[in-house]
């Protein structure tokens, strides 16, 4: 599979990473294994303005929201020699109660496509969202704020690594009768970004650092 501009690895960051964590093993559950979890806990959730960066560039920030998180997920698992690919699955706003400020939330596009990366493994496409770390994980569920206000998504949600698939916390919220759509890069969102209200994207930025301290809030009194 051929790679993309935005999963590009371009700078040797990327592939010493992936060749250090997929060192020694054996099969291509066991990379995706290792990939996964460096993703899902190396790169903490939280809010990187502008949301369509390269993978190298989520790498050095060690942070990033669905979209970033997922690139550099299938940059690796590309780099790795496995089959990617990005699924953009239409959410309901909830699955971002509060990680926004409350000005933003309230006039979040609803719903809208949350981005995720398929892995092809053991012969099938499955899941692997990695979009939430082990911490925000705990931190919900202890402070009972965004999918840890709904019990049945704190009982059913599992953030570790399958070779089933890995269901995400904002898959929860999926909207139904929504069609996602899929994409080898980000520009099916981009696409989709351009019919976005010009106002919304000139408040992105502020958006984005005013989301980040709420995230760093809620880290910090955990």
């Amino acid at each position: 599979m051929q790679k993309t501009n935005e999963t590009q690895v371009e700078y040797s960051a990327i592939k010493n990473t992936v060749a250090n964590l997929i060192s020694g093993a054996k099969t291509d559950t066991e990379k995706m294994e290792k990939i996964f979890y460096f993703v899902r806990d190396s790169i903490k959730f939280g809010w990187v303005y502008p949301m369509e960066i390269t993978a190298e560039e989520v790498l050095k920030n060690k942070r990033g929201i669905c979209v970033q998180k997922t690139n550099l997920l299938i940059a690796m698992t590309r780099e790795a020699g496995l089959k990617a690919r990005f699924h953009f699955l239409y959410v309901y706003k909830n699955a971002l109660e509060d990680f926004l400020p409350a000005f933003a939330y309230k006039r979040w596009v609803n719903p809208f496509p949350h981005t995720i990366s398929e892995v092809y493994l053991n012969g099938k496409w499955v899941s692997m969202d990695a979009t939430f770390d082990k911490e925000i994980h705990e931190i919900c569920i202890r402070q009972k704020i965004n999918f840890g206000k709904n019990p049945n998504i704190v009982s059913q949600v599992s953030i570790e690594f399958s070779e089933d698939g890995v269901k995400g916390h904002q898959q929860y919220y999926h909207a139904e009768g929504k069609d996602s759509f899929y994409g080898e890069s980000l520009n099916e969102l981009t696409k989709y970004m351009i019919d976005v209200p010009w106002w919304k994207r000139v408040t992105q930025p502020l958006i984005y650092r005013k989301a980040q301290k709420i995230i760093n809030k809620i880290r910090d009194t955990k």
